[in-house]
């Protein structure tokens, strides 16, 4: 399905991947952020991504109140996928490429990179001159013990 909207013709696989961004699954149920498929049937295109752009500020604007409040706070994640899901919808909408993560199979090159390790740094903390120690550094912990 084509929706035609100001003059551009817009695909129906682009909405319906700018509503994906916006649709949370929880346990069994879903919930969307926005509803873009109604919106844009009744307004065009650019009123919709300004739409998604004020909602994207006030996501920001709740998130950071929340931060100066409580970090620890479920809401925080909440808002911070929100705004995640918001921007990838409106990108999806403006016609730019979107990014997409793609996940490297285990044990392959890509996901076992081992980097190189600078050997001329912490050279004595591999060899230890006592093998019995277990390499804590003990405090005494009264001052006549200190200087024994």
């Amino acid at each position: 399905m084509v929706f035609a909207i100001g003059g551009r013709m817009i695909n129906d696989s682009i909405i319906s991947e700018a509503q994906d961004y916006l649709t949370i699954k929880r346990d069994e149920d879903y919930k969307r952020i926005v509803d873009i498929r109604h919106l844009i049937q009744k307004h065009g295109k650019k009123e919709v991504t300004d739409f998604l752009k004020d909602c994207l500020r006030e996501k920001e604007k709740a998130l950071r109140n929340m931060i100066l409040i409580d970090k620890t706070h479920r809401k925080v994640d909440y808002l911070a996928g929100s705004i995640l899901r918001i921007m990838m919808a409106i990108k999806v909408l403006e016609g730019e490429e979107v990014n997409i993560i793609e996940r490297s199979e285990q044990g392959t090159e890509e996901s076992c990179v081992i980097q190189k390790r600078n050997s001329s740094r912490n050279f004595r903390s591999r060899f230890r001159e006592n093998k019995n120690h277990d390499g804590e550094d003990r405090i005494p912990r009264y001052a006549s013990q200190r200087h024994a």
